[in-house]
């Protein structure tokens, strides 16, 4: 696996930060303008399901509420990336990654409070139709405490899967809550005995979701990726997106506003700082495709 530090220092080039060479490579998506942002479709019944979710479960499912336009082409997106031999997270270069955070908005509000902001968290997968290929492992995406008493979240993750996520391309996975809270001892007391698997997926829930469907849990929740199975009918497209009740202090920086994407060059800053993080996570590669961007795309 690549050293972040071998990562970063290999990845610095100045063509990354010219907008021209992202939109010759992915023409259809937006770089610098205004993205239209449409709201997710939610209604009180989503609203309270997400929240009472997340007080039982750790976890919630919404159906598809996010537009379908930005679905697929965020999808179509991250497919040309993947052709290209970039990896998904730069996706984030692009406006509309940044709108559907924004279209995010009216959910975080209800679940963190008006006081909310995307932390600098990026990233995004195409897992290949492939047996035996996944996501991340399992995992918390905080280790500490991250909801207070009165039931205040200082965080959340969101999920979004841009095309259909099943049982056989790799679905999200979760302990839920009360499941966790059954066990005889620690879950990672449990895994470093070897008494369950680091993925324990007979006390672990598969979450099928369909494409702008919104997935969320609680930032300590025990989660991971399913394997794609035999028969896959494509890859499992999707981006993660993480946000901080603004009442705490910042669990990283720089917190963004939902409403306000940052610039080109904090984009790529952010990317680049991801790719270092998550290489432990999965592979990450020790060049990037920089000539891809000098022409059009075929």
């Amino acid at each position: 696996m690549t050293t972040p530090r071998r990562t970063l220092s290999s990845l610095a080039d100045p063509r990354l930060i010219d907008p021209a060479g992202w939109r010759r490579l992915v023409p259809w998506l937006d770089i610098g303008g205004q993205a239209a942002v449409s709201p997710a479709r939610l209604g009180e019944e989503d609203l309270a399901r997400a929240a009472d979710g997340l007080h039982d479960h750790g976890w919630f499912a919404l159906p598809p509420v996010l537009p379908a336009g930005l679905i697929d082409d965020l999808r179509r997106g991250l497919l040309r990336l993947k052709t290209a031999g970039w990896p998904p997270v730069f996706i984030h270069v692009f406006d509309q990654a940044w709108a559907l955070q924004a279209a995010l908005a009216p959910l975080a509000a209800h679940l963190l409070g008006e006081r909310f902001a995307v932390l600098p968290h990026l990233w995004a997968w195409v897992v290949p139709p492939v047996e035996g290929a996944r996501g991340w492992p399992g995992h918390r995406d905080l280790i500490g405490r991250s909801v207070f008493p009165g039931g205040i979240h200082m965080t959340l993750s969101f999920w979004v899967p841009l095309v259909d996520a099943g049982l056989d391309n790799g679905c999200m996975r979760v302990v839920p809550l009360e499941v966790e809270r059954s066990l005889p001892a620690p879950l990672e007391t449990l895994i470093a005995e070897g008494r369950l698997p680091q993925e324990p997926e007979e006390i672990g829930l598969a979450l099928p979701a369909a494409a702008g469907s919104v997935l969320g849990w609680r930032q300590d929740l025990y989660h991971w990726s399913g394997r794609v199975r035999v028969g896959a009918a494509g890859p499992r497209i999707s981006i993660a997106i993480e946000m901080q009740n603004t009442a705490f202090d910042p669990v990283a920086e720089p917190l963004i506003r939902p409403d306000s994407p940052p610039d080109m060059q904090t984009r790529v800053d952010l990317i680049l700082r991801a790719l270092g993080t998550y290489a432990r996570m999965e592979r990450v590669p020790d060049r990037l495709p920089i000539e891809t961007l000098a022409q059009e795309f075929q």
